[in-house]
């Protein structure tokens, strides 16, 4: 393991517990400027571990229909990079939750991976997951993570190959991110968790990176089946949801509700 930051140092501690831990995605900036941090401090007492912050982006291939909206809604009201690690920095001073940014790599690319990975670190953030890193990128990121102290969160394709994933997980340190469908977030359907417990031992023969599992975990109850067998779990869309219904503190307080039950049942073992 490289040299972390104390906040990279506290998720793997984190991550560590015998309990799975509860991740909460929301995009900096949404439902609108300052409630962004309202809410996530709201949805870290309802019992939020990790605070996923999503950086808002016009053209993001992974996000289905309200994760979607909750972006565009966010651009509208003109959140930049630096607004971003704003929240990072709020979020991180005011929460006991450990703070990530989920972007994808253009974002990055334009700000420059060094500077960006600077000044996430600085912001208190324990890592970033870029779920498109182009495997010609990979590197530098990589580089750029381990100088600023950051976990390199990586994402594994359901899809790849077993050598496909041995790359993905190589450089991997926090956590790797196994989704839990092949769709994109927001997924309401029908999910097999035998297919995900089987690929998340093939992501275990190739790494002991902990697993965490998010996309298509749309209900308390699957929160409940899946956790036994990751590490923890991250929730996006239904808590984004309650917001764009109510875009106000209404709205948050049923997001964090809504939190407080998928934290609640990823603490309960599964009976099955």
């Amino acid at each position: 393991m490289h040299d972390i930051t104390p906040a990279a140092a506290r998720l793997t501690a984190r991550l560590a517990q015998p309990v799975p831990v509860f991740g909460a995605y929301l995009p900096a900036g949404f439902p609108a400027p300052g409630l962004d941090i309202e809410t996530l401090q709201m949805l870290s007492v309802a019992g939020a571990d990790v605070l996923e912050i999503g950086l808002p982006h016009p053209h993001a291939p992974l996000d289905g229909p309200a994760i979607t909206a909750a972006n565009q809604r966010s651009l509208e009201h003109g959140t930049q990079i630096q607004d971003v690690f704003t929240t990072v920095r709020r979020t991180a001073e005011t929460t006991q939750a450990s703070v990530l940014v989920m972007t994808y790599w253009e974002p990055v690319r334009a700000h420059n991976p060094r500077r960006f990975a600077c000044e996430l670190a600085d912001a208190g953030a324990a890592g970033a997951l870029i779920p498109d890193l182009p495997a010609a990128a990979a590197a530098e990121w990589a580089v750029a993570a381990r100088a600023a102290g950051l976990h390199n969160l990586q994402f594994a394709p359901r899809q790849a190959t077993d050598t496909e994933l041995g790359q993905v997980t190589a450089p991997a340190s926090g956590w790797l991110y196994a989704p839990a469908v092949t769709g994109r977030t927001g997924y309401q359907g029908h999910l097999d968790i035998a297919a995900l417990k089987a690929f998340t031992r093939r992501l275990k023969r190739l790494s002991d990176v902990p697993i965490v599992t998010g996309v298509g975990i749309s209900t308390p109850e699957l929160a409940e089946q899946v956790a036994p067998h990751v590490a923890g779990v991250v929730v996006g869309s239904p808590i984004v949801r309650c917001l764009l219904r109510r875009p106000d503190s209404t709205g948050a307080a049923a997001a964090a509700d809504t939190a407080a039950l998928f934290a609640d049942s990823i603490r309960t073992p599964a009976l099955t």
